[in-house]
Order: structure tokens, then sequence, then C-alpha cells
């Protein structure tokens, strides 16, 4: 019975590492922004996105800065930046206390049918790593689109491309409730048979 229980234990930590890894606590007083003026796009329109680290800490932070434009988005003017597919990079080293930003221009082409944003992705990663330290967006309301999603009175869904996610949060969640439940039914059935004794 132990073994079970803690072979089902194992996989929930084993099935809840990746979740946990890719939310891990970025430095603390580190901080990544993408900024674009206007409210609404639409196809033509020449954009600018401004990216910006901010670093409240008391050491220098080095990494990448990568903005992540959607195929739909060619990009124009990114100086001194490296270009890889939809990936635009920098190389940056932000001073304790300080910011630094980087810009990209980009023109909107057309834009595919059944979209309701245009939205726009800045990771940071911190030295040689692989996975994004930290991570925010920009998602610009499409001209003469309604998104459904915040529409009066309708709850936003899952974000799209990340289903699994939820299913695997759901499902470590219902395999630390069925531990729980085998742990007590185990505390009963010792119980009982302490006072049969």
């Amino acid at each position: 019975m132990k073994r079970v229980a803690l072979g089902a234990a194992l996989t929930v930590l084993l099935a809840l590492a990746p979740v946990m890894a890719a939310e891990a606590a970025p430095p603390a007083g580190l901080s990544v922004s993408i900024h674009r003026d206007g409210a609404e796009v639409r196809p033509g329109d020449r954009l600018t996105y401004t990216a910006t680290v901010r670093n409240e800490g008391t050491s220098p932070v080095e990494g990448r800065l990568v903005i992540t434009v959607p195929d739909y988005l060619r990009v124009a003017d990114a100086e001194g930046a490296d270009r890889s597919g939809s990936d635009t990079s920098w190389t940056v080293t932000v001073p304790a206390r300080s910011e630094v930003s980087e810009k990209l221009t980009g023109v909107l082409e057309r834009i595919p049918k059944g979209q309701v944003r245009v939205t726009t992705l800045v990771s940071l990663y911190l030295g040689g790593q692989a996975q994004a330290t930290i991570r925010s967006a920009d998602a610009a309301a499409i001209a003469g689109v309604k998104d459904p999603a915040h529409a009066a009175g309708d709850r936003p869904t899952a974000p799209a491309g990340q289903p699994w996610l939820v299913a695997l949060v759901g499902l470590a969640i219902l395999m630390v409730a069925a531990l729980g439940a085998l742990a007590a039914w185990r505390l009963v059935i010792q119980r009982r048979r302490r006072l049969q004794a």
C-alpha cells in the first residue's frame, strides 16, 4: 500500500514538474513589458513595439530579449537585432536599478480570417537558458472584429495552444485528491484495527 501511495505521489510530482519549471519565479525586481501606440490595428498599419526590461535588483542582469511577432506582421526595422523566423532578438545587459529598451517596427499584412487579436510576445532568456525566464504580451484589437472573450458577461477561455496545460493541472489535482482520500481511508482502517485488538 505504501509503495502504491509513493508511486502515485511521484507520478503527480513528475506531471507537475514542467508546469512548476515553466512558472519558476524570475529574480526579484526583474520585469519585462511590451508597448505599442494606438488602440485598434488594421491591415497596412505600421506598428512600432517597444520592449523594456526593468531591473530593480542590486546586480546587473544579462540575457537575450526576444520579440515574437505573428507571421502576418512583416518586420521592417529592428536595429542591432538578430532575426530568425518570427523571432527578433537582442543581447542585453541591464544594470541594477535600471532599464533597457529595444524597438521593432513592422507592417501588418493581410490578417488571417478568424483572428480576433494581433498578439506579439516578448520574452527574456537569462544567460544561456533555453526556457524564457519571464514573458509578457501585447494583444492589439483588430478594427471591426469583436473579441468574444472580452464581451460583457463572457468568461475568457483558456489560452489557445495550451489546453494540455489545463488538462495536466486538472489531472494533478484529481490525483492529489485521490491520494488524500487513500491516506484518510488507511487511517480509518488502522484505528479500527487498534480498537479491535
